[in-house]
């Protein structure tokens, strides 16, 4: 005798979409959060020369799914890359400790294991 399991792909599809928006959405504000340590500070308003540091913020991209974690400041390509965009002018001194070029990829460097963690997590918790 047979047995048969009748599933629906649609239904599994969308709250497995669902799941996979939340993880998202919890990374990218951790992230954020976690990054936030090594971007270069000097004080000031976003629109000074300062407030790196303050501008960083989560940006839907235009296709469903994509997040960005955008710096928004006057010198923010500067700072990352750490010279100016024609290879000129390289950064000696970033004046505040623990801070530099490429942050979020020294933030990962120090928190890829929790990041794994909360996507596991919020997977989980949209799963329910």
């Amino acid at each position: 005798m047979a047995v048969i399991v009748k599933t629906n792909k649609q239904k599994w599809a969308q709250v497995v979409g669902k799941a996979s928006e939340l993880a998202v959405y919890a990374l990218a504000e951790q992230m954020l959060q976690d990054s936030e340590r090594f971007v270069p500070y000097s004080g000031g308003s976003i629109q000074s020369a300062g407030g790196l540091r303050e501008s960083g913020k989560i940006v839907e991209g235009e296709d469903t799914g994509t997040l960005y974690l955008v710096w928004d400041s006057v010198y923010a390509l500067y700072q990352w890359f750490g010279v100016r965009k024609d290879g000129t002018h390289p950064v000696k001194n970033y004046t505040t400790p623990g801070t530099g070029k490429l942050w979020v990829e020294e933030a990962k460097k120090h928190f890829q294991d929790n990041w794994n963690s909360i996507v596991q997590k919020n997977f989980n918790k949209g799963l329910e």
